[in-house]
């Protein structure tokens, strides 16, 4: 989590060939002005679910989104450079034409051997044991399937960066 001028923000990078999903991650993450049928949802999801939860004390986020394993990669190695880094970085697994998420993932686990790194998928191709050998280690690695609750995810990203 970062503080710029006594603000907390959680950092998070997501990269997905579909610019529709990087959409849903925009508004579900706080960059994008919800909808109202997305607030209502969010609003009852936290009612149900965590009622002791204020809104008003939901992280913000700092999203920066790109549609290529590549793109993320030189994301990253810049945000680093910075001395800005990503707390999180999602990455679907399958970005054709080029290299997919799990090489991503691998190269900014190196760059930044602190992230946390979640991939997400509508295939099962990739096994959980392939992911965890080549992008250790496995407690700085979340694998959620499609279709998702962004909302949700969200919600599990500031969980991940506060209990670090």
């Amino acid at each position: 989590m970062h503080r710029v001028q006594g603000q907390e923000f959680i950092r998070v990078l997501v990269a997905d060939d579909d610019e529709h999903v990087l959409d849903c991650y925009r508004e579900a993450f706080g960059e994008d002005e919800p909808t109202s049928h997305m607030r209502v949802i969010g609003e009852l999801e936290a009612e149900l679910f965590d009622p002791e939860t204020d809104l008003a004390d939901q992280p913000k986020f700092e999203i920066v989104a790109c549609n290529q394993g590549d793109d993320a990669i030189k994301q990253a190695t810049a945000a680093k450079n910075d001395g800005m880094p990503f707390d999180v970085v999602i990455l679907d697994v399958r970005m054709p034409p080029g290299i997919d998420g799990v090489e991503a993932g691998s190269r900014i686990r190196k760059l930044d051997p602190e992230v946390e790194i979640v991939f997400v998928t509508g295939y099962s191709d990739v096994p959980l044991e392939e992911l965890r050998r080549r992008v250790p280690p496995p407690m700085r690695l979340h694998y959620f399937n499609k279709p998702l609750s962004f909302s949700r995810l969200a919600a599990d990203v500031a969980t991940m960066v506060r209990s670090q």
